[in-house]
């Protein structure tokens, strides 16, 4: 499997606190069978902005532990960068990262309002040459509470990633809630664990994988858990399809 965000760079942000406890985590997502990783970290959200050359340090040393540890788990460099109105100045000045070589950017929209700005931005992040995926997004309370964003942010081919705690549950009943509408409109194409530690929130897809087997059925599980996760690391568009519910198909007689 293939995780898309996570944070498992020791002493920069709110993931682990020290190499040890980064080890812990690869770990764990290894003994669950993540291969790869997305080891985001935070910037430009008021509380922990990562800068390139202080993130681009963390990385080189986790891999070089993971690598002396002899631990079969690739690491993929990216920043989750907060949504602000000069995020496409910003990344041409180099403050902030993409997702490795793959042309992906990832970003984090505040969680308690959908600005004014947000279309604009991410626009003017794609005449960048960059296609943006969007960091947990049922998180965000103006977009629960106007889901007619949800079309144009589809037509501008913006791709979701889910956090799995939120298919669970484990953010309230809303946000909950949030994730079936954006999956099932097509917004949402994946989910990542947007691990922390080996407690808060673990690095173990495993665990979303029978709720959306329930909910959608196995070829949908296997393609928000690997399918869709893969184009992204090989730098690949992804097709934004609705996924109904497997009741909803049977009722309507949808084959």
């Amino acid at each position: 499997m293939i995780d898309l965000h996570a944070h498992v760079l020791y002493g920069i942000d709110d993931g682990p606190r020290t190499v040890h406890d980064t080890l812990g985590v690869i770990r764990q997502a290894a003994s669950d069978g993540t291969r790869s990783i997305v080891a985001v970290a935070h910037a430009n959200d008021g509380h922990f902005n990562v800068i390139p050359e202080q993130y681009e340090r963390a990385f080189e040393i986790a891999c070089r532990e993971i690598a002396s540890a002899g631990l079969n788990v690739q690491l993929i460099p990216a920043m989750e960068v907060r949504l602000g109105p000069q995020l496409a100045e910003g990344y041409r000045q180099g403050r902030f990262l993409a997702m490795g070589g793959t042309g992906y950017f990832c970003v984090e929209l505040p969680p308690n309002d959908f600005p004014a700005y947000t279309l604009d931005t991410l626009f003017e992040l794609s005449l960048e040459g960059l296609r943006i995926l969007l960091i947990h997004p049922e998180r965000n309370r103006g977009l629960r509470r106007r889901p007619e964003l949800m079309e144009r942010l589809l037509n501008m081919e913006i791709l979701g990633v889910a956090s799995g705690g939120s298919l669970l549950g484990q953010f309230g009943p809303e946000v909950q809630a949030a994730t079936w509408q954006l999956i099932e409109g097509g917004l949402i194409q994946a989910v990542a664990t947007d691990g922390h530690s080996i407690a808060k929130r673990p690095l173990r897809l495993s665990a979303y994988e029978p709720v959306l087997s329930r909910r959608y059925g196995d070829p949908v599980a296997e393609s928000m858990l690997q399918g869709v996760p893969s184009h992204v690391l090989a730098g690949r568009p992804v097709e934004l399809i609705p996924h109904p519910r497997i009741g909803w198909r049977r009722f309507f007689g949808a084959r």
